[in-house]
């Protein structure tokens, strides 16, 4: 499957989010790692050709006012995990998650407060903290 990744502002908060696009299909997602906006465009009946698809077929799901965003980064890991928080109950949920895991470097959440983006840091290592100021 092709896709096409392009940066847009946000639609929400008006940062940056992206758009990966898969051309083939037609489905579309797009998510601020900024205020936890997301917007998804899935097939659901994948036994149809494209060409046959009606909008039964299709799931169309958008996070319109998320609680946040996530940045998770466990270590050994290569990449940050990042999602959207719905609510406080979602907030609630992945902070106790994360509270129980031991191989944690890095979590923060940011949220669309008024018209300003707001970083919480909760944990970081001490090691990705002199890493960081180092650089």
């Amino acid at each position: 499957m092709g896709s096409v990744i392009d940066y847009i502002d946000c639609p929400n908060c008006g940062q940056e989010a992206y758009d990966d696009f898969y051309y083939k299909t037609g489905e579309e997602y797009i998510n601020c790692n900024n205020c936890g906006y997301h917007r998804s465009a899935t097939i659901i009946n994948r036994e149809k050709n494209l060409s046959e698809l009606t909008d039964e077929d299709w799931e169309i799901t958008e996070l319109k006012n998320p609680y946040g965003a996530y940045r998770l980064k466990c270590i050994g890991d290569v990449g940050t995990n990042c999602g959207s928080i719905g609510d406080l109950d979602g907030y609630n949920t992945i902070k106790k998650a994360v509270d129980e895991m031991e191989n944690v470097e890095y979590f923060s959440i940011s949220r669309l407060i008024g018209d300003k983006i707001i970083e919480e840091i909760i944990y970081e290592r001490e090691e990705a903290i002199s890493s960081r100021d180092s650089a």
